[in-house]
């Protein structure tokens, strides 16, 4: 992404990926988004308590499949803003050398992402940008052929009400 193709960011609008990170306690948020997650939690008081829950059963997932699996090479669809207990966080406390790619089609969450998000000196860490109902396309960029993976995309069809799921055995 050159200077001049970044995105746009803009903060008098709430933004999902910002919303998501003011209920998980995070620090990447502005007035907007802090408002709108406020009004979704006055309609639902246990949204902040059910994405916690969520976020924190992704960590179970992902350290029991690094440990007791094997796994290393983990692809998060739908990465949103970088908080604590990120994916590769968890997989590579436990595997170092674990893999893991990270995919979004929002290019504002993948600065953040790109940013924030390093390795340890065994792993790596991408980034691709990405539909997650372009499960095929997120597959070729980010797999390595016959190594085994875990993907996950927790939380996400909250914010996509009446779509699919494409299927990720690309």
């Amino acid at each position: 992404m050159s200077g001049n193709d970044l995105p746009q960011l803009d903060t008098r609008h709430a933004h999902p990926a910002r919303v998501y990170n003011y209920w998980l306690g995070g620090k990447d948020n502005f007035a907007a988004d802090r408002e709108a997650a406020e009004q979704a939690i006055a309609a639902n008081p246990g949204i902040k308590t059910d994405v916690r829950a969520n976020r924190a059963f992704l960590a179970r997932v992902v350290r029991y499949l690094a440990g007791e699996c094997g796994v290393r090479q983990f692809l998060d669809i739908g990465t949103g803003l970088p908080v604590a207990g990120n994916t590769h966080q968890v997989a590579q406390e436990v595997a170092p050398d674990a893999r893991i790619v990270y995919a979004d089609n929002d290019p504002i969450v993948l600065l953040h992402a790109r940013a924030l998000l390093s390795s340890t000196p065994q792993g790596t860490c991408d980034y691709v940008q990405a539909d997650l109902r372009d499960t095929a396309a997120i597959v070729r960029a980010a797999a390595r052929p016959r190594s085994p993976r875990g993907a996950g995309w927790p939380g996400n069809d909250r914010l996509r009400p009446g779509r699919g799921c494409g299927r990720l055995d690309a």
